[in-house]
């Protein structure tokens, strides 16, 4: 596998060739925010790093491209959210081109909105993309500083909540998984 630095180099060569420097900064953030969870929380700052530089990968490939890496199962699903095309494609190319840890794969996969029962490292993936740094919208900001007080759930919780909440404000149905993350952490939160 490639180390993690010819990894960092290999997304910023990709999004500036694109365009994209603000979405290298954003991965960036990213980085920045998981690997200070990860030490939080102990997990494998390697496994953190290489999940939040991968994250975003496939973001601005052709439809043609990430569809070329997906099974027609995820397709299908993906046709009803497009949102999830980028995280199930830039999953799928870790997989194919980088390695096969299942926990960095998963990690990639469910950046967008979770799942049920996720890893810590899910957890960390998912919630660092809401909050990193660069990210400057007031409900963003918010759930930075509950997350860095210390408050894991509650912070999966209100930018799940403010993700569904903006998502209806612009007539989208959530996903329906979003909603059982909302409930599933809204549970965790009163443990």
């Amino acid at each position: 596998m490639q180390s993690l630095d010819e990894i960092r180099k290999m997304v910023e060569e990709k999004f500036i060739s694109v365009g994209q420097i603000e979405r290298y900064k954003h991965t960036l953030g990213v980085g920045k925010m998981a690997l200070t969870l990860a030490n939080q929380y102990g997990i494998d700052p390697t496994k953190a790093l290489l999940a939040a530089y991968l994250h975003d990968f496939c973001k601005y490939d052709s439809l043609e491209e990430i569809t070329s890496l997906l099974d027609p199962k995820d397709i299908e699903e993906c046709e009803s959210y497009p949102v999830l095309y980028h995280s199930y494609a830039s999953a799928q190319y870790y997989k194919k081109y980088i390695g096969k840890d299942e926990e960095v794969y998963e990690a990639i996969r469910n950046h967008v909105f979770g799942r049920l029962h996720m890893t810590r490292l899910e957890e960390i993936i998912l919630i660092s993309d809401y909050t990193e740094e660069n990210r400057m919208y007031p409900n963003c900001i918010k759930v930075r500083e509950t997350l860095l007080s210390k408050d894991l759930y509650k912070a999966i919780y209100e930018s799940t909540y403010y993700t569904i909440e903006f998502l209806k404000s612009k007539n989208i149905n959530p996903h329906p998984l979003q909603m059982e993350v909302l409930k599933y952490y809204e549970g965790k939160c009163k443990q």
